[in-house]
């Protein structure tokens, strides 16, 4: 499994120089978003996607999306990635399994999101914790990560299981987690990833 990531803080998204690097699906979803930082943030996960998966497969890689919002290349069956973005960063995993990344922004969440969303023992972890924003934001990108592993979207509600463990089960699947770091502080990255 390989993590890259890429500082989107210096993409200038209104410079048309990105096209040639963007497919089409991405050019699109560009167009469609308004906040500059936003743009700048899908203009990198297809930066980052096209170095990393690029690097793995030795081609460019050429993707679709299923009926499920999961993207997944289609010309390299047994190479799995993923993408998140948040803050200054995009970020991709590429892995030889189903696999999910997630990074998270720290910054003020509503507390009722906890109980909106979490389990019983994600609830009590967070609430026990010495840091609530960390604990909360650690449980967010787990499970952000681990409904992208799985590949079925939030049709899996966020408060029908639990993160809190390093092993998750689901079906017939076991998925693990492993925390990542950024050069930057106050960030959260978790990839979740089917073993096999």
């Amino acid at each position: 499994m390989k993590v890259y990531g890429i500082d989107v803080s210096k993409i200038d998204a209104e410079n048309n120089k990105w096209d040639g690097y963007l497919s089409n699906y991405r050019k699109d979803k560009v167009k469609r978003l308004k906040r500059p930082e936003k743009k700048a943030q899908s203009i990198g996960a297809e930066l980052v996607l096209n170095y990393a998966v690029g690097k793995e497969i030795g081609k460019k890689p050429e993707y679709d999306i299923d009926e499920n919002g999961k993207p997944y290349l289609t010309n390299a069956d047994d190479v799995y990635f993923n993408l998140s973005h948040s803050g200054d960063y995009a970020v991709c995993v590429v892995h030889d399994s189903s696999v999910g990344i997630d990074i998270q922004k720290m910054k003020e969440f509503d507390a009722a999101m906890i109980k909106r969303f979490f389990a019983g023992e994600e609830k009590e972890y967070i609430e026990k914790s010495k840091d609530m924003k960390k604990a909360f934001f650690e449980i967010w990108s787990k499970k952000e990560s681990f409904i992208k592993a799985v590949g079925k979207g939030l049709r899996i509600p966020l408060n029908g299981f639990s993160v809190c463990g390093d092993i998750i089960k689901y079906e017939d699947n076991i998925y693990r987690f492993k925390k990542y770091t950024v050069s930057k502080t106050g960030y959260v990255v978790y990839v979740c990833y089917a073993v096999k």
